[in-house]
């Protein structure tokens, strides 16, 4: 379990990497379009270093001063690269905070030393990458615009320094890569082999089905490529160094390296290859699926909606549900009926009246203590307490609200009028039961797609909103342009005429309070750009749209054409049925001490219905709305979205929106950075 602890605290500290918030959309480059990027300006650099002419000088002018002059200029391209990995790269002081903090809350624990040791060697190995890159970085050569000359180091310091870069000592940069790729595509080591598979099928193996990842912000498929795009990073940065070091070394007059830098480029070549193999065998088996555990704590409002007063325990007397106020049948007989009349102002008096249909009534005892709930609550008993002993709900706690002593009684000295506990199917316009039926589209206009999702309640309308962001080449989302597509506003109600039930909006009653259970995924070579809800006979579905894109340049193709909805379509008489998920006679979810297990699979339904009467009084609507945002962090285009169910045995659960990553198997290869040679 520790070992799981520190691998998350890995990734957490030398994760993802993001754009700096000052930069427009066209400097933003993902890993591999920068290094395409450092590769060009590398291969111009070699150009400056290469030309003899200007080795070569008249004899009134010094040698050194041409060297100065090229020197500039191999710097200079440097500190364009500089520039473009700061704009890529997350600030990388932050990084390394992260990872010094995790580590020293990890390094003490005994059973994690042999793999803590490990782990620490790779974390060395970025930070040293990291260093020599900012130490190189100092030494760039930046013009500045007003003809003054830049102070700059001296020769003899650039050439101490490219002499080290280029050393084979043990934090060498060559090293230092070579320790990394070691831990991403495993060797013999002596008797020792490192990480069991590779650093990645480590991290899947670990994290899989389990709670380290709640708190990632991420589905494991994508934690995997963020992690993969970090230590890529690390060592284009010591690539960068390296190649700097000879140029400025054949640039003293040190020698030609050309077979050094081609017999680099080629063994980058092919460990990079090496290393995404690697990570396209650990990411075809990750899990892409992204939604939200349970919160530290269940706030109403905050991260769970309910819905509210669909069906609700109801004490009603036999005598005030016909119009005779007749005693002459039993609880039993009443399986549908109304509130027809108050008899001489009893118990009906005190409380709010059912304004619907009465359900399922039942004889329980004839004589009882109600708590009543307090005015404004969406309760109408806190707890009642049968003479007899039967108690339903919680009554060890103080009633806050109205007590009262409620009795049946002898009508004529034959008939009992017994008070019946039954189900109130309200029409009460104060019900928190619709849900919208509108879609929550990207604007595929301007090349943007879904990439997170939410449930959200305004006034009693529920709703399904999307997120939106720009998409850019090889999957990647610029985060300046992730924002909540708007929903419709307090005019979107039930109480508008213009609007439907069935049509803009869904209803739920007795007969029509079904969800399904469902994931639906994209097709290959799509993306999501919109979500809604729609109705099947009598469930609500959830329906996807998707989008054609290219994978390589991040285009939409003819999106306004090529665009189309897919969900699943079948019922419980389809010749694949639906099953059900059972959660009658259950208690709040919110009372459960133990996390919620999830159930993701799809062609399943769910019925709200009221919490248990033994437990509740059967006053809630289960099961609840789980409103925690689910929206990766980096932002990434996604592969599908889906309904899924949460719970505890005996506890009535959460319904709630969960998302696909897109699937990256299929795209990994070298095409992603084509490398020209230098």
């Amino acid at each position: 379990m520790a070992f799981k602890c520190l691998l998350v605290c890995l990734v957490l500290s030398i994760s993802v990497n993001n754009v700096c918030s000052d930069v427009s959309l066209d400097d933003v480059f993902d890993v591999f379009e920068l290094t395409t990027k450092v590769f060009n300006f590398i291969s111009k650099s070699w150009e400056v270093a290469d030309d003899m002419e200007n080795r070569i000088g008249n004899e009134n002018t010094p040698l050194v001063w041409y060297t100065k002059k090229k020197e500039r200029k191999i710097l200079n391209y440097f500190g364009q690269i500089t520039h473009l990995v700061q704009v890529t790269q997350k600030e990388t002081n932050d990084i390394r905070t992260m990872m010094l903090v995790s580590l020293k809350k990890l390094e003490s624990m005994p059973d994690v030393l042999l793999n803590g040791i490990q782990i620490n060697e790779l974390l060395e190995s970025v930070r040293s990458l990291e260093n020599d890159f900012m130490t190189m970085e100092e030494y760039k050569y930046e013009e500045n615009g007003k003809n003054e000359k830049t102070p700059t180091y001296t020769s003899y310091t650039l050439e101490k320094f490219a002499d080290a870069m280029l050393t084979y000592s043990a934090g060498s940069p060559h090293k230092q890569m070579a320790k990394i790729h070691s831990f991403i595509v495993p060797q013999w080591e002596g008797f020792k082999f490192h990480t069991h598979g590779g650093i990645f099928n480590v991290l899947k193996n670990t994290l899989e089905n389990s709670d380290a990842l709640c708190d990632q912000k991420q589905s494991l498929q994508q934690l995997i490529f963020n992690l993969y795009k970090t230590l890529h990073l690390s060592q284009l940065k010591g690539f960068s160094v390296m190649q700097y070091s000879w140029m400025l070394l054949q640039t003293y007059g040190k020698g030609n390296f050309t077979f050094e830098r081609t017999k680099q480029l080629q063994y980058f070549e092919k460990k990079i290859t090496e290393q995404l193999d690697a990570l396209k065998s650990s990411i075809i088996s990750a899990s892409n699926i992204y939604w939200r555990c349970d919160p530290a704590k269940h706030i109403k409002d905050t991260t769970y909606l309910e819905v509210t007063q669909l069906l609700q325990g109801y004490i009603e007397n036999e005598a005030d549900m016909n119009v005779e106020q007749s005693c002459m049948k039993d609880c039993g007989y009443y399986e549908v009926a109304e509130h027809k009349s108050c008899f001489k102002d009893q118990f009906c008096a005190k409380q709010r009246v059912c304004n619907g249909r009465i359900l399922n009534c039942q004889y329980i005892d004839s004589d009882m203590r109600i708590c009543q709930s307090t005015f404004g609550s969406n309760r109408r008993y806190d707890y009642i307490a049968y003479e007899r002993g039967r108690t339903l709900g919680d009554s060890s706690v103080e009633c806050k609200g109205t007590t009262s002593m409620v009795d049946s009684w002898w009508n004529f000295l034959i008939w009992h009028c017994s008070y019946c506990f039954c189900i109130c199917d309200s029409n009460d316009a104060v019900s928190d039961r619709y849900f919208s039926l509108k879609p929550s589209l990207s604007d595929i206009k301007e090349n943007k797609v879904i990439t997170g999702i939410r449930f959200i309640k305004v006034k009693q309308m529920f709703h399904l909103q999307a997120q939106e962001g720009v998409l850019g080449p090889r999957g990647t989302i610029h985060e300046s342009t992730r924002q909540w597509i708007e929903v419709p506003g307090f005019e979107f109600s039930f109480k508008n005429k213009t609007l439907k039930d069935g049509v803009d909006y869904h209803k739920l009653t007795y007969e029509a309070r079904t969800i399904d259970i469902d994931s639906v995924l994209a097709p290959e070579n799509t993306v999501v750009t919109g979500v809604k809800f729609r109705k099947i006979g009598s469930h609500l579905n959830i329906e996807v749209r998707v989008t054609l894109f290219d994978f390589i340049t991040g285009k939409l193709i003819e999106p306004e054409l090529k665009s189309y909805w897919i969900g699943n379509e079948n019922t419980e008489l389809s010749a694949n049925p639906r099953t059900v998920i059972d959660i009658s006679n259950s208690n709040l979810p919110i009372k459960s001490t133990t996390p919620s297990e999830l159930d993701m699979s799809s062609n399943k339904y769910l019925t709200f219905t009221h919490s248990s009467i033994d437990y509740d009084v059967a006053q809630t609507t289960l099961p609840f709305i789980d409103m925690q945002t689910v929206a990766p962090y980096p932002g990434v285009p996604l592969s599908g979205l889906g309904i899924y169910f949460k719970g505890t045995k005996g506890f009535g659960g959460f319904i709630g929106a969960s998302i696909f990553t897109y699937d990256l198997s299929n795209d990994i290869n070298s095409k992603l950075f084509p490398i020209e040679t230098v």
